[in-house]
C-alpha cells in the first residue's frame, strides 16, 4: 500500500498512548496508534487489584483495568484518532517516517500501509519486566508476574494450582493476591538468591524497608500487609522475621527464606529454598524443596526506550526511573525536534501515572504541530501538572526513589539544552 502522511504517530496503544491520542486528535490532528498487541489497552486489561481503603472502598473492591482500557479506547477513537493493533513500528527515521510490519506475517495488514510520514511522533513504548536468574529459571513453568497476570485476567487460564512466587515487589505480591483470589494455592512469596543479578531486595532488612514503602501507597492487601509486617519492627530488631512467615489474608510471606534453584525433568517441578539470618547469609544445612507447578518471578521493570534510541533520543542510566531513560523535560518533548515520549518509557509510574503522562505530552505535541492556540494548549498543561502530583500520591512506587531520578532528568536536561 502507499505510504499515508498523518500529523502524529503514537507507538503504544497502552494509557499514555491513548490519552495522548485523544488530547491531540480533539484538536483536529490526525492521529494514528500503533500496537503490537492484538489488542488496545497496553497491561491495563491485565490488571485487576484491590482498591485502597484509605480511598473509601471496602476490602472487596477490585480496580478493573479492562474497563479503563475501554474508556481510553472509546475516547481516542471519539475524538477521531485511528488504532491499529498486531503491528510493529520497526523503525523510525528523520523527517519523520516510521516503518511498519505485522506480528503476524500470515496475517497481513490489509488496512494499513507499509509505513507514515509523520510532522511528529510519540513512543509510548511501555516497560518490560526483568527477568529473575537463578539455576533453572529457563524451565517451562517459570513465567513472570507480568504474564501471570495475563494468562488470569485476559485468557481466563489458571497458570499452575500450586505456585511459589520469587520476588519482593508490587507486582509478585498483586500476583499472590490475584491467585489466592482465583483458587490457587500459594506456598509462599520468597526472596530472590543474592547472587548479584537481581534489582529487588535479598535480604530481610532490604525486604522490610521495600515493604514499608508500598504502606502509604499500594491497594488495600499491600497496606495490610505493610501494616501487619509493621508490627514486626521492634521484633525485627531483637529476633528477626519470624522464620515461619507471615500469613497475610492466607499468604505466607516467606522473608527469613531464599529460593536458591528450580528444578524439573521438562518443566518447573520444584524450587529449593534456604533459611536466611536477618542480613540475608544463608543458613547451611538448611535446603528443603518444595513441589510445585507454577513458578512465578519478578525482578522489577525496566523502561523499553529503543525505538526512542532508534530515533536519535539520547539515553541516561537512571536507576531510579527504572534503567536507561530518554532525555525529556517535564513536558515530555525529548532533544530531537518532534519526539516525544509518555508513559513508562519515562521513568516506570503506575497506569494512572502515564495517562496523565500521555495528556501532557500529547498538548505538548498539539503544540509543536500548531494545532491549537498556545495559551489554551498551556491552561490545560498546567491543569494536567496538578493532577500527576494527586496521581503520583496513591501510586504504587514501583521505584520508591523516583523523585530523586527525576530531579537529575531535569539537571540533564537542562545542561543539554544549554
Amino acid at each position: 500500500m502507499a505510504i499515508e502522511k498523518v500529523d502524529l504517530v503514537i507507538v503504544g496503544a497502552g494509557p499514555a498512548g491513548l490519552a495522548a491520542a485523544a488530547e491531540v486528535s480533539r484538536h483536529n490532528g490526525n492521529v494514528i496508534v500503533l500496537d503490537e498487541s492484538p489488542r488496545p489497552g497496553g497491561r491495563l486489561p491485565s490488571q485487576m487489584h484491590r482498591e485502597p481503603r484509605s480511598a473509601g472502598h471496602g476490602s472487596l473492591s477490585w480496580s478493573n483495568g479492562a474497563a479503563k482500557a475501554e474508556t481510553l479506547v472509546n475516547e481516542a477513537q471519539n475524538a477521531g484518532a485511528r488504532i491499529h493493533c498486531g503491528v510493529a513500528a520497526w523503525g523510525i527515521f528523520p523527517d519523520w517516517y516510521v516503518g511498519i510490519a505485522p506480528t503476524d506475517a500470515s496475517r497481513p495488514m490489509r488496512d494499513c500501509p507499509a509505513g507514515f510520514e509523520t510532522r511528529a511522533v510519540l513512543v509510548a513504548a511501555g516497560a518490560c519486566q526483568n527477568p529473575l536468574i537463578l539455576p533453572g529459571w529457563t524451565l517451562p513453568g517459570v513465567i513472570t508476574a507480568g504474564a501471570a497476570q495475563t494468562m488470569i485476567n485476559v485468557h481466563r487460564v489458571l497458570p499452575g494450582h500450586k505456585a511459589v512466587i520469587i520476588g519482593i515487589d508490587p507486582l509478585c505480591l498483586a500476583v499472590a493476591q490475584l491467585l489466592i483470589a482465583v483458587g490457587a494455592e500459594v506456598l509462599g512469596v520468597f526472596l530472590p538468591p543474592a547472587n548479584g543479578l537481581q534489582s529487588g531486595p535479598t535480604s530481610p532488612k532490604a525486604a522490610i524497608r521495600t515493604l514499608a514503602g508500598f504502606s502509604a501507597y499500594a491497594p488495600g492487601f499491600l497496606m495490610t500487609l505493610a501494616a501487619k509486617a509493621g508490627k514486626y519492627m521492634s521484633t525485627l530488631a531483637a529476633a528477626g522475621f519470624p522464620r515461619r512467615g507471615i500469613k497475610i489474608d492466607g499468604l505466607p510471606l516467606m522473608l527469613r527464606q531464599a529460593a536458591l534453584s528450580i528444578s524439573g525433568l521438562e518443566r518447573a517441578q520444584a524450587v529449593k529454598t534456604a533459611a536466611l539470618s536477618s542480613d540475608g547469609c544463608l543458613k547451611s544445612g538448611s535446603e528443603i524443596q518444595l513441589q510445585t507447578d507454577i513458578v512465578i518471578t519478578s525482578s522489577g521493570l525496566s523502561p523499553l526506550a529503543e525505538l526512542a534510541h532508534l530515533a536519535g533520543c539520547p539515553l541516561h542510566h537512571i536507576p531510579e526511573m527504572g534503567g536507561w531513560v530518554p532525555v525529556h523535560n517535564d513536558r515530555f518533548e525529548t532533544p530531537r525536534p518532534g519526539i516525544f515520549i509518555a508513559g513508562s518509557i519515562s521513568g516506570v509510574e503506575g497506569a494512572a501515572v502515564a495517562e496523565i503522562q500521555g495528556r501532557i505530552a500529547g498538548l505538548a505535541a498539539a503544540s509543536y504541530l500548531k494545532l491549537a492556540a498556545e495559551e489554551d494548549l498551556e491552561r490545560n498543561r498546567r491543569r494536567h501538572q496538578k493532577n500527576i502530583i494527586e496521581a503520583r500520591q496513591t501510586a504504587i512506587p514501583f521505584y520508591p526513589q523516583i523523585e530523586t531520578g527525576r530531579a537529575r532528568m531535569n539537571r540533564i536536561w537542562q545542561e543539554l539544552s544549554g
